[in-house]
This record gives C-alpha cells, structure tokens and sequence, in this order.
C-alpha cells in the first residue's frame, strides 16, 4: 500500500490539479494499490488533518485484509504530514519502518532553509530504522516534481530526482516510475 501527500498548493482543486498534476506524488498517487491527497493550503492549517486522513486510510486497509508493504510519501509540507502520520501510526503500534521489507517510507523534502518555518522534520528518525539522503540541485519544486520554469538547473534536478527515487522503488518491487 501507498499513500502519497502532495505538497503546499493553491486553496482551488482546479488550480491545484493543474499547478500539481504532474508531481511525484500525484504519479505515485496513481499507481497500483495508492491512495493520493492533495498537499495543504498555503496556510498549512490542514497538515495534522490530513496526516489523520493517511493513517485512517492504512488503517482500513489493514481492517480489510493484509496490505503487505506500507509505504508513505510525501513532497514539502506533504512530508510533514507523512512524517506525522508515520508517528501517529507507529502509537497505533503499525510499523512505518525504512529499509524493511514490509514497511517503507520516503520523504521528498528540501533541506535547504527555503522552508525554514516547516522545521526539518524529514531528517528526524523516530525509533528504529534508517534512510538514504542524497543531494539534488534545483528548486524546491523540481524535488517534487514540479520544476520552475526559470531556474535552469531544474530540468537536470527533476530527472535525477526521477531517476534516483525509481531505483528504489524498483529495489522494493514496487511498480512505479516517476516521470520527470
């Protein structure tokens, strides 16, 4: 299972599906057996609510039947939202575990202080387990999927974004390509 949270967007669904269509969230939203939500508003009042709206989700899947391999994804304030639900999950006593053969998690998040007031949640490990980094050069966009026209180093940022996260989910079986 895969849920993805998309990240910080306009308030309109119609402007959002466009601004946010193409992100790699929105992708893995649309592969098999994953469950996709919009990112938060600008204001970013609606992250817990939808970090509740990710756990409810794993949960009826696991009322239902074994959902096999969890996975949680999320880009800017939608990895704060995973990251929460995977902390939320975790009291529920349902593993979101990296590099563990039934529980996955990866963040999309820039490091860079563009964000400072998200605080950098995605370089915080609750528990056990471990997660790769790695550096990309671009916009905060690009790291999402959703490059900015004007920064040149976006093209190259978004394909090796692209490029890397494939790898891993190819590493897990799981069947999703993120397309730059």
């Amino acid at each position: 299972m895969i849920v993805a949270i998309d990240g910080t967007g306009p308030d309109s669904a119609a402007d959002y599906a466009k601004e946010m269509g193409g992100s790699f969230c929105s992708q893995i939203g649309r592969a098999a057996n994953a469950i996709y939500f919009r990112g938060p508003t600008l204001a970013g009042s609606e992250t817990s609510a939808i970090a509740n709206l990710a756990v409810d989700a794993v949960m009826a899947a696991r009322d239902k039947a074994s959902m096999g391999e969890v996975m949680l994804a999320g880009y800017s304030r939608g990895g704060c939202a995973a990251i929460i639900a995977a902390r939320r999950l975790k009291d529920r006593r349902v593993g979101v575990h990296s590099r563990s053969a039934r529980n996955l998690r990866f963040w999309f998040r820039n490091p860079v202080k563009s964000r400072f007031y998200f605080y950098n949640t995605g370089r915080y490990l609750a528990g056990s387990g471990s997660y790769d980094t790695k550096s990309f050069v671009g916009s905060h966009g690009a790291v999402g999927g959703v490059p900015w026209p004007d920064i040149k180093e976006d093209t190259c940022c978004v394909l090796a974004v692209a490029e890397w996260m494939n790898k891993r989910f190819e590493s897990r079986g799981l069947d999703v390509t993120l397309k730059p």
